[in-house]
């Protein structure tokens, strides 16, 4: 008999590992916009596609196969702006009610042990780190030695109530998934406040990842560790001063990656990093995570498809030489490297299809008619069937100098060298250079093409003026 009862238990065990989940979700409020959503497996920086379902007045159901993984998965249903609710999945059904603004901050699992446990641990925890920063940030303020003393009675009764908290959860949730994230969540606490800011931060800085087990199998899979290197890199590692603020990038990458020994999971912060900082137009720290960091990884890592696409990101950074452009004119070959003779160039990707450019364009032209220091070259984003109607608007433009970027496809009027070197995305855009076609600035259109030109201008005054007093 009792072979028979644990031959049930076993198999019914088995049975729940291999079962269908669910998950069910109510967004309030609800938001006609949200349609659909993609639910995404996570694995580090990599999501793996695993469903999509549909959202109607904010309710949906969306099934987890048989034999999923367990870990952190991901609710994508904002594509445009990134907002996404991430769980943890450990074979248990999900039933779930978000804000769909705020899905981090209110949110509450009405089924699924494992994110109940985790969901109550931010929500109660969260309230005591927000008590402890906030009579931290009174600290620094008070001059009055009575107020400094209450403050640290204060923030000494909080750490200890945080403390008891923080080893309440991590040994009722012992065998949890969540266990693993709770930890992970555990932020250090000065014994005491601390009066000088320079002071208290380097001691954040110096025990920020105390509770990081970066070999943790769990969070690989997850994002909290790539999130936590980029929050240590991006929010505790800046300045005003630009030079201290890559000084500071710098020595953040460094400690990073000094935590991290497994080389599969050093890539994947290297290549995040590598991803925002290109972003960011940062040439000098891709420069330099490229040379000491990327350049460093076992070959085999290296991902080489991945540093073309990030030096084609930097390659329109402001501050870098423009790509060249070349274009036949009465059967010679001219370049935009060989334009001369005037103090500024901006080259314009359009397309006689582009009802935003039919409108910018006449805009364009008309400021610039009597501005003689600046060429514009306009170069036209088009196809066979496109072309006639691109022959006739451009002499609209007589003062513009007009290069066709023509596709040989007619269904993808953008494949072509110039848009791959120049990152276009949309049309029209704008790209103002110097005399030497150094990128000075990427205006969004005609209105503030007009606010940046003014300014140069107008700096040029002043610089004319001090020129004339000495």
């Amino acid at each position: 008999m009792l072979k028979k009862v644990f031959l049930f238990g076993f198999l019914l065990l088995i049975s729940n590992l291999f079962a269908q989940h669910t998950v069910k979700g109510t967004m309030k409020p609800v938001k006609a916009e949200y349609t659909w959503l993609i639910l995404y497996k996570l694995n580090g920086v990599n999501q793996k596609f695993i469903t999509n379902g549909n959202i109607k007045e904010g309710k949906f159901t969306v099934e987890i196969p048989k034999g999923s993984p367990t870990g952190m998965y991901r609710l994508l249903y904002d594509n445009t702006n990134n907002k996404f609710l991430d769980f943890i999945f450990n074979n248990e059904d999900v039933v779930v009610e978000f804000h769909p603004d705020y899905p981090s901050q209110l949110v509450k699992y009405d089924t699924s042990d494992e994110n109940i446990a985790f969901q109550n641990y931010i929500d109660k925890v969260s309230v005591l780190q927000n008590r402890l920063d906030s009579l931290q940030v009174e600290y620094f303020k008070t001059k009055d030695v009575s107020h400094e003393k209450k403050l640290s009675k204060l923030y000494k009764t909080d750490l200890k109530v945080l403390k008891t908290e923080q080893a309440s959860f991590e040994t009722k949730t012992e065998g949890k998934l969540a266990n693993h994230f709770i930890v992970a969540n555990k932020r250090f606490y000065s014994d005491y406040l601390i009066k000088d800011t320079h002071k208290y931060l380097q001691t954040i800085k110096s025990h920020y990842f105390d509770y990081v087990n970066f070999d943790d199998a769990v969070l690989k899979k997850s994002s909290l560790l790539i999130d936590r290197v980029m929050d240590f890199v991006f929010y505790l590692n800046t300045s005003n001063d630009p030079k201290t603020l890559t000084k500071l990038r710098k020595e953040g990458v460094v400690t990073a990656l000094s935590k991290i020994k497994n080389e599969s999971l050093k890539k994947d912060v290297i290549e995040s990093l590598l991803y925002t900082f290109a972003q960011q137009e940062n040439i000098k720290m891709v420069n330099y995570i490229l040379q000491n960091h990327f350049n460093k990884l076992p070959v085999a890592l290296q991902d080489l498809e991945f540093k073309a696409m990030i030096k084609d990101m930097i390659k329109t950074t402001i501050g870098n030489k423009a790509p060249e452009i070349t274009w036949q004119e009465k059967g010679k070959t001219k370049h935009l490297y060989g334009l001369k003779g005037k103090k500024y160039y901006l080259v314009v990707f359009w397309s006689s299809t582009c009802s935003h450019c039919l409108k910018e364009m006449p805009l364009l032209h008309k400021y610039l008619e009597d501005k003689k220091d600046i060429q514009v070259v306009a170069v036209a984003l088009e196809n066979k069937q496109s072309k006639i109607g691109w022959i006739d608007e451009k002499y609209y433009y007589e003062n513009f100098i007009h290069v066709l970027a023509l596709s040989s496809d007619n269904d993808s009027v953008y494949r072509s060298k110039f848009v791959s070197d120049y990152g276009v995305n949309a049309t029209p855009s704008f790209y103002l250079m110097d005399e030497n076609k150094i990128i000075i600035s990427k205006p969004y259109d005609v209105k503030e093409v007009k606010e940046v030109y003014a300014k140069l201008h107008k700096k040029e005054a002043k610089t004319e003026k001090k020129v004339l007093k000495k």
